[in-house]
């Protein structure tokens, strides 16, 4: 017989079990009856002649065995006994039951969530067909290129397919109202190459220019999920557009992160820069498809030179469209390190709910003293009986894991597919597959390890003759046994949890309560978007943006309005680059934050003017180039000397091209990307010196009274100069929110763990001291009779607590030390690992919590009765 076939054969046997035991006794039964007949026909009786049939054949039970042994598995077989030993045992132990698999419930199910949107946001494939054969590529060392260059490249043979996409936004007429949308601009190719999937009707063709595709929530919540909604029209940026296709409810853009625009709509301006989406010809190995678009890159310097850049083939990358493949090609760096503290941090969690389990074990092991004692005494070896014990803690594992698991289903299914509260559109999807099925069963096989290894063998460990006598309840065994040891290291992972949730708490309340350069209070942030095709040239946006500030500055109450390019701490403009000055001949590469405003920007965001003027209406196209510079960048450049009269440039990539402006200004220091940032550089120019200003127009206006009073004043301003326009106006108090979200993210989370770690912690420390209670009743009995008094009986009872709180805050306040010091990267200034403070509080947290724990079990000792004590067995 193969090895195939004996394994099918076991296989059927483990499926037919029930049938394969029919078989056999009735297999069994005929051999016997047969020499039975025999024996019968050479004259004995049918009684005896059945009796020496039984004797020839021996022992049937044996010879069942026997014949199992060459059908089934015997390690499953013995584990599948194990399991239902197990849990027979459990049943009659409820409460041990239940309290170990809550414990593990909440380890796992946090372990799990994280698991899930770690995987969802950072792994997750994209909604396209055969992802593995789709890149991205770049060249000239850009995210986006001009369509003409992907045109030269598309024509170029270097992918089977080349689409091309842009995050964009649109202007949607929804009646009186023009609400700003967020689009994704596709080549006409671009379901073709990508194989992107449709709820219903069709995709973006080649050739077509007024169609769109939408989404699934935008469907549902913009157009009420009407049937008929193929074939109708959407006005954006004052242009009618055909919905031809619906996308999926479960859709991942090529974007990736989560990134959900509300619908994709064809490039329609060949000046569009779009990001290369190829699909790699079969039997080509990414590194052949790389060479093949470098020298495409070769052919569009040769149609489109650059003469003052470096080539764009010198710069050409090409990397995959999972999640992580696009992260480390975006500088993911803080996002990668942020999710590996969450993944570190719930493995904390795990631990101190498995060490919860081991005490729980070690406590009913003491009470299976007798039990244990007796099987190995009737020849059951010591690994048989630790194998027992590791199924119990798998079956305990397994149930934990699964009930942890349908937490994380029933918190995932909720917030599945729910826009997170960002300025862009972000919806994360949660679908559950082998996955997360591989980790749970991974994480449950470690949990069993964990919590079931030190009670199997300290259980195992104990002398037979005194678990035969059943003395365990007179011992006490001494207070630093393994479950007390346990005890001590769940607090030391405890104080870990609680000083990186207290770390980011504290944090956030740094964070909101910082002045991140200037007034936040006093100002109000109106975005306008402009329809692009209305202003095509840029004096006509010029106007109306002049005639926009003009009209805001008249409205009562409002102290001065302004324009910015890049408003701080929501969006991000920076440049690496040699500086040159006209005082040095070195040149210093800096990176500087890069901003457009208009005069006035600096009055109304309160930042300091330090030296110097402001930008003023003359400063615009045909005139001398200037720019204001904050303290930082001024130090930098010219140490102690005054910034003001000189001159600064820098060099572009390929280092041929200088730009020159005259400094007429230097302002404080404030914060631009993030509120973590100290003594950034920074550059202002002027927004009028520019011919591209963009659509976006973001208004800053400073009011002399509550900013909400203006709101809707400013709104009908705007919405009366151009009502194509999409208008969003808000106090910068709520335009804040991105800024805070890693603080508020990490407090939310981390405090979460932290405050489920204490729970976890309390609830071990709590059992400790009652098995502890219960397993000196005698003890406490002969003190009280001796007489002890009640105060020293809680003393002893609170002292042990108190002993067990001192080792694990030790011992966990040098593990976090140790462990916060990588999280300074997260931190705003003023706030550090090491600050005396958050441990003083944690270690007042965990004093608080054992003299709670303590309470139950001291108030029980007082009240031990001497008399019946010293009976106590």
């Amino acid at each position: 017989m193969s090895w195939t076939n004996e394994l099918s054969n076991r296989f059927r046997y483990l499926l037919r079990r029930n049938r394969f035991d029919a078989e056999l006794e009735d297999e069994i039964r005929f051999h016997l009856e047969a020499r039975a007949d025999e024996l019968e026909a050479e004259g004995m009786t049918r009684k005896n002649a059945l009796l020496q049939a039984r004797r020839e054949f021996g022992s049937q039970a044996r010879i069942q065995e026997d014949s199992r042994s060459f059908w089934h598995f015997q390690w499953l077989e013995d584990l599948l006994s194990d399991l239902r030993y197990g849990t027979r045992t459990l049943v009659r132990n409820k409460t041990f039951a239940l309290a170990a698999i809550f414990s593990l419930a909440l380890g796992t199910g946090a372990n799990t969530s994280v698991f899930s949107f770690t995987m969802e946001f950072l792994f997750s494939d994209p909604s396209v067909t055969d992802a593995d054969s789709l890149v991205v590529g770049r060249i000239a060392g850009r995210s986006h290129s001009p369509y003409r260059e992907y045109k030269v490249v598309r024509d170029a043979n270097v992918f089977a397919g080349l689409a091309g996409l842009r995050e964009s936004q649109a202007n949607w007429r929804n009646g009186d109202d023009t609400l700003r949308i967020h689009v994704l601009q596709v080549t006409g190719n671009y379901y073709q190459v990508t194989g992107t999937p449709l709820l219903m009707g069709r995709p973006i063709q080649p050739g077509d220019r007024d169609t769109v595709v939408i989404s699934y929530p935008f469907w549902q919540s913009r157009l009420n999920g009407r049937a008929d909604v193929i074939g109708r029209a959407l006005v954006l940026d004052g242009r009618p557009f055909t919905i031809t296709g619906v996308l999926p409810r479960v859709h991942r853009s090529l974007i990736g992160f989560g990134f959900s625009p509300d619908l994709s709509m064809p490039v329609l301006n060949e000046e569009t820069d779009v990001q290369f989406i190829g699909r790699v010809m079969p039997g080509l190995s990414r590194e052949q498809t790389l060479e093949r678009l470098r020298r495409a890159a070769e052919e569009v310097d040769r149609v489109y030179p650059r003469r003052d850049a470096e080539p764009r083939a010198v710069t050409v990358r090409m990397y995959g469209v999972h999640g992580l493949d696009r992260l480390t090609g975006e500088r993911g760096g803080p996002i990668i390190a942020f999710f590996a503290l969450l993944m570190v941090v719930v493995g904390l969690v795990l631990l101190v709910a498995c060490a919860n389990v081991a005490s729980l074990a070690l406590a009913r092991a003491a009470s299976r003293r007798q039990e244990l004692s007796v099987r190995l005494a009737i020849g059951a070896s010591r690994g048989r009986v630790i194998r027992q014990l590791l199924a119990e803690s798998l079956l305990l594992a397994g149930l934990g894991t699964a009930a942890g698991v349908g937490m994380n289903l029933l918190l995932t299914n909720a917030v599945s597919g729910m826009a997170l509260p960002l300025p862009f559109p972000i919806r994360i999807y949660f679908t559950p597959d082998w996955h997360l099925l591989a980790y749970s069963v991974l994480v449950a096989v470690g949990c069993a390890l964990v919590s079931g290894v030190m009670p199997a063998l300290a259980a195992t460990r104990s002398d037979l003759q005194s678990g035969l006598k059943q003395d365990a309840r007179q011992a006490s065994g001494g207070f630093w046994n393994p479950r007390s040891l346990l005890v001590a290291g769940q607090l030391a992972l405890t104080v870990v949890l609680l000083a990186t949730g207290l770390l980011f708490l504290r944090n956030l309340n740094q964070a909101t309560s910082m002045s991140p350069g200037f007034d936040v209070g006093s100002t109000i942030w109106a975005n306008m978007r402009l329809v692009p095709e209305r202003y095509a040239r840029p004096e006509l946006q010029a106007n109306t943006v002049q005639r926009a500030l003009d009209e805001l500055r008249a409205l009562p109450g409002v102290e001065a309005a302004s324009i910015t390019q890049v408003v701080p701490l929501n969006d991000s403009s920076d440049m690496r680059a040699p500086i040159i000055t006209d005082t040095s001949s070195s040149e210093p590469t800096l990176r500087m934050n890069m901003n457009r405003v208009t005069p006035d920007y600096f009055r109304t965001m309160g930042i300091r003017l330090l030296d110097g003027r402001d930008f003023t209406m003359a400063d615009r196209l045909g005139a001398n180039k200037v720019v204001v510079i904050n303290e930082a960048l001024a130090r930098s450049l010219f140490g102690n000397a005054r910034a003001v009269g000189h001159t600064l440039g820098w060099r572009e990539p390929g280092g041929h091209t200088v730009n020159r402006f005259q400094i007429v200004g230097v302002v404080a220091v404030s914060k631009y990307r993030s509120l973590g940032e100290e003594d950034t550089n920074a550059l202002y120019m002027s927004y009028f010196q520019t011919d591209d200003p963009g659509s976006t127009v973001a208004f800053l206006v400073r009011s002399s009274r509550r900013p909400e009073g203006l709101l809707r004043q400013i709104d009908r301003t705007l919405g009366s100069i151009d009502s194509s326009a999409a208008i969003e106006v808000k106090p910068m108090t709520d335009a804040l929110g991105l800024a805070f979200l890693p603080s508020r993210a990490g407090a939310a989370l981390l405090g979460t763990m932290g405050a489920l770690g204490l729970l976890l912690a309390s609830l071990g420390l709590y059992g400790v001291l009652v098995y502890t209670v219960n397993r000196r009743v005698r003890e406490i009995g002969i003190r009280m009779a001796l007489g002890a008094s009640p105060k020293q009986v809680l003393r002893l009872v609170f002292g042990q607590s108190l002993l067990l709180v001192a080792v694990g805050c030790t011992v966990g306040l040098g593990l976090a030390l140790l462990a916060t010091q990588p999280l300074t990267m997260f931190l705003v200034p003023g706030v550090h690992p090491t600050d005396v403070s958050t441990y003083i509080t944690v270690v007042g947290i965990l004093l608080a919590v054992a003299v709670l724990a303590t309470a139950g079990p001291a108030v029980r000792a007082v009240r031990v009765d001497p008399t019946k004590a010293l009976r106590y067995e």
